[in-house]
């Protein structure tokens, strides 16, 4: 019997024992992850690039607000009608080449961006079939999945 009371006392304490360890290390965990993300101070991708759109006639003009620190791809940026990639021209644009440890040399646009395409090669599609595609990254800290916008 002794061995048995003592058998579970030794049981108890240690699922104690392990309870703390798992508490304290999900709690550090949680906290410190916090804390460094905060640190970074990195913003949502619609914070980061403030996306707009509109139709005017025949042209589809979209454009991005870019918060400093922050940058676009320029081999990302698509705009499609179905499956179908349409040209696209600059309007305003402020580009530099960057060694991305990812994409090597990468040609990137901050500030501001704006495009337009024509729709005159479209035939019967709706806006909701045009997407606007794009990636971009906050400096040396992070780097956004692709974003895909429908009009």
């Amino acid at each position: 019997k002794q061995f048995h009371s003592h058998s579970f006392f030794y049981n108890n304490e240690s699922m104690y024992l392990k309870s703390l360890l798992y508490s304290f290390v999900f709690l550090s965990g949680f906290i410190f992850g916090k804390v460094q993300f905060a640190e970074k101070d990195i913003l949502t991708v619609d914070e980061a690039f403030i996306f707009s759109s509109k139709v005017e006639n025949t042209k589809i003009i979209v454009s991005w607000n870019i918060k400093p620190g922050y940058y676009l791809y320029k081999k990302s940026i698509f705009i499609k009608a179905n499956t179908d990639s349409l040209k696209y021209n600059y309007i305003s644009k402020n580009q530099s080449t960057i060694s991305d440890e990812f994409f090597g040399e990468s040609i990137i646009f901050k500030d501001f961006l704006e495009i337009d395409a024509n729709l005159l090669q479209l035939h019967s599609l709706e806006r909701k079939d045009i997407k606007i595609i794009y990636q971009g990254c906050a400096e040396g800290k992070y780097c956004y999945p692709e974003v895909i916008k429908s009009l």
